[in-house]
């Protein structure tokens, strides 16, 4: 059976089941939502709006349950609360108390400032105010990807009003910064995933949420324009949004449509110390007298330096739409779509490298010699002559694109609820990058470069960096030869570099799910839940890679050579000694130069017009297809119950995930292309226990145990296996076919105590235990197979340390074949957590006070256990100390919060060209603000200030002393006025 077709079955068979459910008394009804996590003494009436997948009121509903709180209809009431009105900024956090409140499992949560919108650059930066969330700054063009209680964003689950969808990645976690915040309504953090949800995150579920047809008012129109401020590239780009809902036939059929737009153009300055390597003993002056003879240790120094900035202009575009009817009071359809679009389409990097690592190089230190604890000795001043110096220019556009529809069919009476749900989702994600470099190399007789250098030691902003003569980049005529797949020399020793890589992912996915409940009150069982689902999913992905082959090379000249236009302008004048001696490459007038390329038999261009290296080992890997065939059932029993006078509520449930994956790839053995297709299996059981104990109208008291997996995102863990190399040395990098999900086994508490309406003090710990994280291969039976492991190198023999040819020989030396892979690690790890939060209003103060509020909140992870080499285990990307600090005041006219955000140091895996070996990131704090002016009922001014504390991103190796990386993205600001009738 076909993919479409299983999806058809699936849907047919739920479209029966809600059909044949028994009718019964009628309640009133206008939504099919089926709780996972909530349950009263009676079925619950949905309100209209009801999100399908968890039963949680959307934002205007859970405002006015607020509002009646506040009135002294709920729980919670105090003294004077009847006059409080929530709305604004107080409604957004009491909006995602509410939700927290009603549920049984640890959830968290934001929603929309109560004016139709965000007030955050992108997604993952509002994300970043929930407990127990920590953005990754690392990530390129505003990306956004999270971190979720102490664990890479690979390992949360994405998902739309509780719905799959396809997620546009390509090497990375879900890019957050593709959507635009506005068009959504909440998002819920669902830290303790039940039976009935999502399965596939062991960190748990990130759901964004919008807002169904019927919950919203009828004929409201809103538009916003605005516009933003960014300081780096003095650009003021311009934005807006609009939304419209109606309903027809009674308040029984309801439509919407809401979209966001926003131009993008943006950069950040970069500075990094790509190596750190010993002074050379012959041509450091005085090198045995300053640091001793040949038996003493090296003395390391920063020797390849780079300034660079990556610019991203384009647009970002996000839409959703849906309609809702309630065909009778017991009978809902609904459907939704989502389309979003960020182009970058302009993307370039601007790299000037000093490079000191050249033997006819020679460095004479300034400043003195320290060590630090690794035990090494370094110097971080010094005088340098005949450098290499490599301007460079790399155009990087880059899209995502990401569309899907949703569909549900429910029916709920007082006795029976079923749920079928539907979609249908596509995403792409693809950076295609070109890179042109022009070398200026040194020369025996010296190149007439000279000039001195300081890191900055602990702060950046004393580096120094003064370059002799201007301009050090000039041009030397040719013929140039080609030196290999990506170089081209002249006779002076200068490169000409035609290098980049195109990476695209496409992602489709097909699902359908129907769930049905009975309600049952016997005794503390309040219902009996089950449902099953079927998903399909397709992951293809592309890698090419640029070569000099085939250009027109004659055309190289010295008119290519440009002055950069950022070398008067950098790093938001922060770091005064800046090399302003800094050329790059005219990338239009380069690429058109160089092309059009010529072909030899056999070969083929990029995206970007190249002749594609088929030998690189990235293309080799990267070109595959992964698809999932996944059957998945569950049921949940839900409870209910008094026990010694404290009610408790309870969702125990079993689920089973089997699913069927399928690869196809194009192996590169020693050259040769092989496809190859394997098919594998697995399942997973996922129980799970969740109850809340409200001890108190005030008191709550959560647990919760349950089993969860994740998958290896795909190109991390390529199926395609690549031979390399000749003469004595092969490479061989294993395909990861039998690559299995990861699992956890998780314990969650917590305790909250909500001391009156819109404030809470709660805390909550907890631990996971996760199994199978991917590791390298250790097993020299692996590592070195005797049969030769049908690499066509004949058998294989360990001798020490390396694994040779027992048939093979070059040059009368033995032909070595090193073979690295990854699998499943034997070795678990145990992540263990804390987050305390307080959010208070005070709005039982007096005057002008009773406008005040905020909210604190902190997280702390640990990670233990070993790595499959036995060194400590660490996750990269993860911060011990998290604390978010918001204060807000309003009023019915205006009102105005602040956000500081502070994350501990953290670490980062090792590799990348601009990285270097293993380093961490040093602890970092960062200011938000935003105000709102309501000018009438129906128009309001908004402003919002980004990074006011203008933080900087500072990446070192095991000691401050030690700089590897700084980045500056600048301050941000926008202005706005929106209009709501």
């Amino acid at each position: 059976m076909t993919m479409k077709g299983k999806l058809y079955a699936v849907l047919m068979a739920g479209a029966a089941m809600a059909a044949a459910a028994p009718a019964s008394a009628q309640s009133q009804s206008t939504a099919p939502g089926l709780p996972a996590t909530s349950q009263t003494d009676r079925p619950p009436t949905p309100v209209a709006g009801t999100d399908p997948q968890t039963d949680t009121a959307p934002p205007a509903q859970i405002e006015a349950g607020v509002a009646a709180q506040a009135a002294g209809d709920g729980p919670g009431n105090g003294a004077g609360d009847a006059d409080i009105v929530v709305t604004g900024i107080r409604a957004s956090y009491a909006n995602a108390l509410q939700a927290k409140r009603n549920a049984v499992g640890v959830t968290d949560g934001i929603s929309s400032d109560g004016i139709g919108r965000f007030p955050d650059l992108n997604v993952g930066e509002a994300l970043q105010r929930v407990p127990g969330v920590q953005i990754n700054r690392e990530a390129e063009s505003r990306d956004a990807t999270i971190n979720l209680r102490g664990l890479p964003g690979t390992y949360a689950r994405t998902t739309l009003n509780g719905s799959t969808f396809a997620d546009p990645v390509l090497d990375g976690s879900s890019p957050l910064g593709a959507f635009e915040s506005d068009v959504f309504s909440a998002f819920q953090i669902i830290k303790s995933p039940s039976a009935a949800d999502q399965p596939g995150g062991i960190s748990g579920n990130v759901d964004l949420q919008i807002q169904r047809a019927l919950a919203r008012k009828d004929g409201a129109l809103t538009v916003r324009l605005s516009g933003a401020y960014e300081e780096l590239t003095e650009k003021f780009n311009p934005q807006g949004s609009l939304s419209y809902s109606k309903h027809f036939l009674n308040d029984t059929l309801g439509l919407y449509f809401v979209g966001a737009y926003s131009k993008q153009n943006f950069r950040r300055d970069s500075i990094t110390f790509a190596q750190y390597t010993p002074l050379s003993r012959t041509t450091t002056p005085d090198y045995v007298a300053r640091f001793g003879g040949t038996g003493s240790a090296n003395v390391l120094f920063p020797s390849d330096i780079r300034q660079f900035v990556k610019t991203n202009k384009g647009d970002r575009f996000t839409i959703a739409s849906g309609a809702e009817w309630a065909a009778t009071d017991e009978l809902t359809f609904g459907l939704n779509g989502l389309y979003t679009r960020r182009d970058y389409s302009d993307a370039n990097t601007d790299i000037i490298d000093y490079d000191m690592r050249d033997a006819n190089t020679v460095v004479n230190p300034t400043g003195e010699v320290f060590t630090l604890p690794d035990g090494n000795r370094y110097i971080d001043r010094y005088d340098y002559r005949n450098a290499r110096v490599f301007a460079s220019t790399r155009a990087e556009p880059s899209k995502i694109r990401s569309y899907g529809l949703y569909g549900d069919i429910g029916y709920k009476n007082e006795d029976w609820r079923s749920l079928t749900t539907f979609s249908y989702s596509d995403a792409s994600n693809s950076v295609i990058q070109t890179q042109f470099d022009y070398r200026k190399l040194p020369s025996a007789a010296g190149n007439g470069t000279s000039g001195s250098a300081y890191s900055g030691g602990t702060n950046i902003e004393d580096f120094r960096f003064l370059l002799n003569p201007a301009s050090a980049v000039t041009f030397t005529p040719g013929p140039f030869a080609v030196l290999d797949a990506n170089q081209l020399r002249n006779a002076s020793g200068d490169i000409f570099i035609v290098a980049g890589s195109e990476g695209i992912a496409k992602n489709h996915l097909y699902a359908g799910q129907s769930d049905l409940e009975r309600y049952i009150n016997a005794g503390p069982l309040k219902s009996i839940q089950i449902g099953a689902r079927f998903e399909a999913t397709e992951f293809e992905s592309q890698q090419y890679r640029s070569t000099v082959f085939g250009v027109q090379q004659q055309n190289i000249a010295p008119g290519l050579i440009v002055q950069s236009p950022f070398a008067t302008d950098f790093f938001g004048g922060k770091v005064p000694g800046y090399s302003t001696n800094w050329q790059t490459l005219d990338f239009a007038a380069v690429d058109a130069a160089l092309k059009p390329v010529t072909l030899a038999p056999g070969q083929s261009l990029t995206a970007n017009g190249f002749v594609n290296n088929t030998a690189d080992g990235g293309v080799g890997s990267l070109n595959f297809k992964l698809s999932n065939d996944i059957a998945s059932g569950y049921a949940m029993a839900k409870l209910d119950t008094m026990v010694a006078g404290i009610n408790v509520r309870s969702n125990i449930g079993l689920r089973y995930e089997y699913t069927r994956q399928q690869t196809e790839s194009t192996q590169l053995l020693l050259g040769q292309p092989a496809r190859v297709e394997r098919t594998s299996d697995y399942g997973e059981w996922l129980p799970s226990v969740l109850i809340a104990a409200d001890l108190t109208d005030k008191l709550v008291l959560r647990g919760a145990y349950y089993r969860s997996f994740v998958r290896p995102q795909p190109r991390q863990v390529s199926p395609s296996t690549v031979i390399s190399g000749g003469g004595t040395l092969f490479n061989v990098t294993l395909g990861n076919v039998g690559i299995k999900p990861f699992s956890a086994d998780s314990f969650d508490a917590s305790v909250e105590f909500y001391n009156r309406p819109g404030g809470v003090f709660s805390a909550a710990a907890f631990t996971k235990r996760i199994s199978g994280l991917i590791a390298p291969i250790t097993d020299r039976s692996l590592l070195c197979p005797a049969d030769g492991g049908g690499f066509g190198l004949g058998p294989l023999r360990l001798v020490g340390d390396s694994c040779q040819s027992t048939t093979l020989v070059s040059a009368g030396q033995p032909v070595q074949v090193v073979v690295g892979g990854n699998i499943n690690s034997p070795n678990p790890i145990t992540v263990r957590g804390v987050e305390l939060s307080v959010q208070q209003n005070f709005d039982w103060l007096p005057g002008f006070l009773s406008g005040l509020g905020g909210q604190v909140n902190y997280s702390f992870t640990d990670v233990k256990g070993r790595a499959s080499n036995g060194t400590e285990a660490i996750l990269p990307g993860v911060s011990k100390h998290v604390v978010n600090l918001i204060g807000y005041y309003e009023t019915k006219l205006f009102g105005v919060r602040g956000t500081y955000n502070y994350r501990s140091q953290y670490d980062l895996a090792a590799g990348g060209t601009f990285a270097g070996a293993a380093r961490q990131v040093k602890a970092r704090g960062q200011l938000d603000a935003s105000a709102s002016l309501n000018i009438t009922e129906n128009v309001s001014l908004t402003a919002d200030a980004f990074n006011l504390t203008n933080a900087r991103r500072i990446e070192f190796e095991n000691n401050e002393r030690k700089p590897r990386r700084a980045d500056f993205d600048g301050r941000t600001y926008q202005i706005g006025v929106r209009f709501a009738l």
